[in-house]
């Protein structure tokens, strides 16, 4: 990047401040060793701040002096985000006078950053490393949650309360008015409590601290297949501020945690407000229809979604299969295709041709080395006889991961 270059994205990155969509696409971002992070809006954020920030004159400087002409019309103007007329006011000084001060200050802007970040590459690639070396390790560290997430449950009716209690005390510290809105009769999540307690804590310790004085919404709601638990405080009540300390390691651990449990996190967080979703699966609440005459098969399937957000519905008479769908609506139909009596492959080309089914997912479950055919006569997936646990629910949740399974 050239420094004329360096001048024009700068100009936009100041422009676009507090917009973290804008920051993260700007191309300041990899020039400055922070793309492609949870954080790099914040991040970018903070360096610009913090390079303004060191173009302040010492104490001492006299007012009239070409460092406070550098220095106060890129604090009042972008950080402070005061309007170019309230800017020249303050100043005492004509609009046009003041873009005239602006350009001059975001040369030297741009000539601070240029000498820290423009001949440096090695600089770069060493703070890029660095951040992969740290996310890496914090991978290794949370992998038992891995583990953990496919046979732990949350009653969040036991586990909501004792972290409230210590969101609660970091409120009263801050003196902030914690209201909290909760769904009666919530399902148990596919979520460890640890974990839970881990994610919701790091978003508190974030969002608390910022809304001193104000208020911040935590509400529980059960919707389609999942438990949505968010936290929110739509404007801080000291304005836009840049970000606090351990700020964006307290997001990105809340981020990887989520991402390890199978779980969704969307986050919105700036230095204006916060608003964060966590959606957990809710246990055994999406319908899957297992068609197989084999009752040990359905047992072990059964037992397999146990503790899974999935809820098995076992069709052993393949000529019920159609009116079964119809009154469940299933997210997925696992078929096996070796029943007696019946053509397996008939059936799945009725599940296709029905109207109740034509659009919902089919595995192939089978003893047959059939996927090819499987495929070409409408299945979406193919497993074969035996499957693991694993196995079988990462098939499920492939299936569910498509944009046309929603929930009706």
């Amino acid at each position: 990047m050239t420094r004329d270059e360096l001048i024009e994205q700068l100009r936009d990155a100041l422009n676009h401040l507090y917009d973290p969509e804008r920051l993260r696409r700007s191309a300041l971002a990899a020039c400055f060793g922070v793309a492609n992070r949870f954080d790099t809006a914040a991040a970018l954020q903070r360096i610009l701040i913090d390079a303004i920030a060191a173009l302040k004159p010492p104490p001492g400087e006299p007012p009239q002096s070409v460092a406070w002409q550098i220095y106060e019309p890129l604090f009042y103007r972008y950080v402070e985000q005061l309007s170019a007329e309230e800017v020249a006011d303050q100043l005492g000084i004509g609009t046009r006078h003041l873009r005239r001060w602006q350009a001059v200050a975001l040369e030297a802007l741009a000539d601070l950053l240029w000498k820290q970040y423009g001949s440096a590459d090695w600089k770069i690639l060493e703070l890029t490393a660095s951040a992969d070396a740290d996310a890496s390790g914090l991978r290794q560290e949370l992998a038992w949650l891995k583990e953990a997430s496919s046979v732990n449950a949350t009653d969040l009716a036991e586990s909501l309360p004792a972290i409230l209690a210590l969101a609660g005390k970091l409120a009263t510290r801050y003196q902030v008015s914690l209201r909290v809105e909760r769904a009666e009769n919530l399902p148990r999540v596919s979520l460890p409590p640890v974990a839970l307690r881990q994610i919701l804590i790091n978003l508190f310790s974030v969002v608390i601290p910022r809304a001193a004085g104000g208020n911040v919404a935590m509400s529980v709601q059960h919707e389609a297949w999942d438990v949505l638990i968010r936290v929110c405080c739509p404007q801080y009540p000291s304005g836009p501020r840049p970000a606090l300390e351990n700020e964006a390691d307290n997001l990105n651990m809340a981020r990887q945690v989520t991402e390890l449990c199978g779980c969704r996190l969307n986050l919105a967080a700036d230095a204006r407000g916060f608003d964060a979703t966590l959606a957990a699966p809710a246990l055994e609440q999406i319908p899957i229809l297992v068609i197989d005459d084999k009752a040990d098969t359905l047992q072990l399937l059964q037992r397999y979604v146990s503790g899974s957000r999935y809820r098995l519905v076992a069709v052993n008479n393949p000529e019920q299969a159609i009116e079964t769908a119809r009154r469940v609506a299933p997210q997925v139909i696992v078929l096996d295709v070796m029943m007696p009596h019946v053509d397996g492959w008939e059936l799945l080309g009725r599940l296709r041709e029905n109207p109740h089914t034509q659009d919902t997912p089919i595995i192939v479950h089978t003893i047959l080395a059939q996927r090819d055919l499987a495929l070409l006569l409408g299945a979406d997936a193919f497993l074969r006889k035996p499957v693991s646990r694993a196995d079988f629910l990462a098939a499920l949740d492939r299936q569910l991961a498509r944009p046309a399974s929603a929930p009706p």
